[in-house]
């Protein structure tokens, strides 16, 4: 398929001798494929030709030369070179045509001598002939007169030695044929395309790597660098034309490719030295058809990646606005829990503030959001603040907001506070009890008016928030001490919630415990341990009086799932002495009071050996109880009985 006449190949040929005229002959034969210049150059003259023009970008694809001249540009030249080959069929036609000018022949050729000749005496027979060799136009000058000494009357050879012999009063006959040149050219038109793709390649990967921030260099075989990138340039503070045909260890000996292309093996990400600069480094075979012919070297500055690790980490950690749970989530089937959902369930179909009171560790945030989520605002922000944990003036600017200016240290453009950030979804204050008491008055107002006003600025910002506050304090007796203002308690306790702590609701102990170890356990990896864990586990939590609430009994059962996991070979080994050494706490007997009668100490023995007795039988109920001789409801009667 011919070249568009914009794709044509450029190829020059260069020759000296009388072969010029043969590629003259043959060039327009490939006027429609190829541009094909012929240039009466050798060696240097040829060489210095071809650099002046690629160095003023006149483009050009491969070259064309034979013998001496050929070899001498194929080691220098920056392009593919063809060299012009003799094959057994013109070396008979130059010989049939040398017997016709005399009987004694010598065949005088560049480097090697033609193979086969013996095999056309027949052809050539009353003909002498001998073959000469030379690499140098001395040795072909010296080889045409020692042929002319032994009385041989032609020379048949190339353009050189073909010029030796008319000089030296020889006849001559030029052992290139017209096709041979033809064969030569076809070749170089494939070079060409190879090297245009190759070329195009390249171009295309350069372009790429120019726009990665990354440093990036390419070497070949030989680790002589081939492309590198504006990143790699800075890094070594050196221009690329600078760096190219350069081998890398030359250049960096601490950014090497040798290795890699010795083993063929890849390096990725290890950490480098480079001058005062930390680097994390990746090397990196090239293969082509399966062979290894070149590597790239990436770097990254240290600094770099740990930006951009943390720049991932904020922009992939959930978003902070989010209420994870819903009110069919709290776990747990006694009253006083049924209470909790039921109020919850009522007070999210309306936009009234709510209060939600307890102990810590209770679940007054998972109420919290619970209650967003049932309600009209579940697909708008919620934005939880927790008021115990920020000094004064910092709460104020968090929960309010600030303009530029507003203190030392305020960012530029100011900030919108966490009222704001919740504009028609649902704030959450949590430990409300512990705002400090000049700032309940603001907090009051923002209740009051739903308008907020930004620290250092006269212009409020309205708006649309749902408040549901949470506290473990007391507030009637913080008012009463006058650390709580009884306005804003009456603002705030409009839907009330009281949490249950769990001693409240033992009934509820064994579902949540089953739901968190059941979490822990697949967390750590061991699921299946769950029906043996809890079978050991629930007679010692059901009889603890959970001070920490369900964050305590979290805590507890995470430490369990971490002692399953350690021992997820032979999980049948966790006993109740490994229990002890882990859960110290739900093994403490509570100490009688100084007024308990003989029945009461009697019970608390009981419910001792009951323990015990459950722990040595690997937690199987119904196994102890055969050992106490008592039935199984009678042994949970008795364990739940107050002692």
């Amino acid at each position: 398929m011919p070249f568009r006449s914009e794709e044509k190949p450029v190829i020059w040929a260069f020759s000296a001798s009388r072969l010029r005229r043969v590629l003259e002959s043959a060039a327009p034969i490939y006027a429609d494929r190829a541009e094909v210049r012929v240039f009466d150059l050798s060696f240097e003259g040829a060489l210095e030709t071809a650099r002046s023009l690629t160095e003023a970008d006149e483009r050009v694809d491969a070259f064309v030369a034979a013998g001496s001249n050929g070899a001498y540009l194929r080691d220098h030249a920056p392009v593919p070179v063809a060299l012009v080959d003799v094959s057994t069929t013109d070396a008979l036609q130059a010989l049939a045509h040398a017997r016709t000018l005399g009987r004694r022949v010598g065949i005088v050729n560049h480097r090697r001598v033609l193979p086969g000749l013996e095999r056309w005496k027949d052809l050539l027979r009353g003909v002498q002939i001998e073959q000469r060799s030379y690499v140098t136009p001395e040795e072909a000058r010296a080889a045409v007169a020692e042929l002319a000494a032994h009385g041989f009357e032609v020379v048949v050879g190339p353009g050189p030695a073909c010029d030796e012999a008319e000089r030296a009063g020889l006849r001559s006959v030029l052992l290139y044929s017209l096709e041979c040149v033809c064969e030569t050219i076809e070749r170089a038109i494939e070079m060409a395309q190879v090297a245009r793709a190759e070329r195009r390649r390249r171009e295309q990967l350069a372009a790429v790597i120019d726009h990665i921030d990354e440093a990036v260099v390419a070497v070949d075989a030989s680790e002589r660098i081939a492309i590198v990138n504006p990143g790699f340039e800075r890094l070594l503070a050196v221009s690329g034309a600078e760096l190219l045909g350069k081998r890398l260890s030359s250049v960096a000996p601490e950014l090497s490719l040798s290795r890699v292309l010795e083993t063929g093996a890849a390096e990725l990400r290890s950490f480098q030295k480079l001058g005062a600069r930390s680097l994390v480094v990746s090397r990196i075979p090239v293969r082509e058809r399966g062979v290894l012919s070149g590597a790239v070297l990436t770097c990254q500055d240290s600094r770099t990646l740990l930006r951009v690790d943390r720049d991932l980490r904020s922009e992939l950690r959930p978003r902070r606005f989010i209420a994870r749970y819903e009110l069919a989530g709290i776990v747990g089937s006694s009253a006083a829990i049924r209470t909790v959902r039921a109020l919850a369930e009522q007070y999210a179909g309306t936009e009234g503030t709510v209060l939600i009171t307890g102990e810590s560790g209770t679940g007054k945030e998972m109420v919290a959001q619970g209650i967003h989520n049932a309600g009209r605002r579940r697909d708008h922000p919620f934005v939880a603040i927790n008021c115990a944990a920020f000094p004064e003036a910092l709460l104020e600017s968090e929960l309010f907001g600030y303009e530029e200016g507003a203190f030392t240290g305020s960012r530029r453009g100011g900030r919108a506070g966490l009222f704001e950030a919740a504009h028609t979804g649902t704030i959450f204050l949590d430990e409300v009890g512990d705002v400090p008491i000049t700032l309940q008055t603001r907090l009051l107002r923002v209740l009051q008016e739903r308008q907020v006003l930004r620290l250092g600025s006269n212009d409020p910002t309205p708006v649309d928030v749902r408040v549901v506050a949470a506290t473990n304090r007391d507030l009637k007796r913080e008012i009463g001490r006058g650390a709580f203002r009884e306005d804003l308690y009456y603002r705030l306790n409009i839907l009330p919630i009281p949490m249950p702590p769990l001693r409240a609701r033992k009934d509820d102990v064994a579902p949540i415990a089953e739901a968190l170890l059941r979490d822990g356990l697949a967390r750590h990896g061991v699921p299946d341990v769950l029906p043996r864990a809890l079978a050991l586990l629930l007679p010692w939590l059901e009889g603890y009086a959970w001070p920490g609430n369900v964050r305590e009994l979290e805590n507890v059962l995470e430490r369990v799932a971490v002692l399953y996991a350690h021992r997820a070979a032979a999980p049948e080994r966790v006993g109740p002495d490994e229990l002890r050494a882990v859960l110290p706490e739900l093994f403490q007997l509570p100490e009688a009071p100084p007024d308990a009668d003989l029945r009461s100490a009697r019970e608390a023995q009981e419910t001792a050996v009951i323990r015990r007795v459950i722990g040595e039988c690997g937690g199987n109920v119904n196994e102890a109880a055969k050992r106490l001789g008592v039935g199984r409801s009678t042994l949970y009667r008795k364990l739940r009985t107050p002692s």
